[in-house]
């Protein structure tokens, strides 16, 4: 069932700057859904519009089935957590948790549990009675979480929360989101650029460019069967290899309508040569010891290549030579769309 609905939206701004046009997008209830893409993309103003803080210019955004048109941000069952964490300095945080029931006359009582519950839930039950200004970073955004929590709101916005974060702490708050959401079985909303939250933490993935939606569906279906090329080129770290195919020789037997030949680098293999697929030899460039892989960078005659290598030695090779299977391979055509 779909929680929250956007038919036809556009957004535009003064001087006619539209940044979204005619956006389709239904988002299933208890999902994580990522809404992902590069700055500029429009994921943060449609994050905006569902919360009411952006009026839809044109179309019809519905949540539970009902039109959200003149509906009030407070009146919408949302909760929203932002990227400065938004809490009040002069606050403790049971203060900070307390305030938003407060000031919806919510009784004493019910209060207290709600924040005891929740102090639980977050781990903040030995920090209430300090100030933000004596809490790590992490610890802060858990305190914009627990106040959001504590309102038992249908659906989660979250606008880039981890991004004011170190990488350490991110990849900690990741794994408790994660275990949030299993918990509360509520929707989530979660706008961010980082390709690594996306794949870790989503249901859903909405990958967006220029107001536009490229691809959506599960992390595995984004990264394993990409749409087009700006897909294949921004999911995966490093993205899909591209070799153009008028650079390429006939006997690899390429689709009529190929102009762009796509595989992934962990698709590449230094052992088998031989069977359906394209072969080529390349020259190392760079070597990078990853741990458990080995990402080679290599010049070959129909371009550059990143390569995953999972057989971890210590040799070092200066030439080497590359096979790819057939049903490895991605062929999109001049439009940069896939071929089925």
């Amino acid at each position: 069932m779909e929680k929250i609905k956007l038919e036809q939206v556009d957004k535009t701004y003064e001087k006619g700057n539209k940044v979204i046009e005619n956006l389709n997008l239904g988002i299933e209830e208890g999902s994580f859904t990522i809404l992902l893409g590069p700055s500029g993309c429009g994921k943060s103003t449609t994050l905006r519009m569902i919360a009411g803080l952006e009026e839809v210019s044109g179309g019809t955004l519905s949540i539970d089935g009902k039109d959200m048109r003149n509906v009030a941000p407070g009146d919408r069952g949302i909760a929203m957590v932002f990227q400065n964490y938004a809490i009040y300095p002069t606050m403790t945080v049971k203060g900070n948790i307390e305030f938003g029931l407060k000031n919806t006359g919510v009784s004493k009582e019910e209060r207290k549990k709600r924040i005891k519950e929740i102090g639980e839930v977050t781990g903040l039950t030995e920090y209430m009675d300090r100030k933000p200004g004596s809490l790590s970073g992490g610890q802060r955004q858990r305190v914009a979480l627990a106040r959001a929590m504590v309102k038992n709101p249908k659906v989660f916005l979250m606008d880039e929360p981890l991004s004011n974060l170190d990488a350490k702490l991110r990849s900690q708050l990741r794994t408790e989101l994660i275990e949030l959401h299993q918990r509360l079985g509520t929707t989530f909303v979660y706008v961010t650029h980082d390709q690594v939250e996306a794949m870790s933490m989503g249901t859903k993935i909405v990958l967006m460019n220029q107001g536009q939606i490229m691809q959506q569906g599960s992390p595995e279906e984004i990264y394993g069967d990409p749409d087009n090329v700006f897909t294949a080129k921004f999911i995966g770290t490093p993205p899909m290899n591209f070799f153009n195919a008028i650079d390429c020789p006939a006997e690899w037997c390429l689709p009529e309508e190929t102009v762009y030949v796509g595989f992934r680098p962990e698709h590449v293999s230094f052992q088998k040569t031989t069977g359906d697929g394209i072969r080529f030899e390349g020259k190392v460039i760079t070597r990078e010891m990853l741990g458990a892989e080995i990402l080679y960078k290599l010049d070959t005659e129909y371009g550059s290549v990143q390569i995953k290598d999972y057989h971890v030695s210590d040799k070092h090779i200066d030439r080497v030579i590359c096979w790819v299977e057939r049903e490895k391979l991605c062929f999109f055509d001049r439009s940069e769309q896939r071929i089925r």
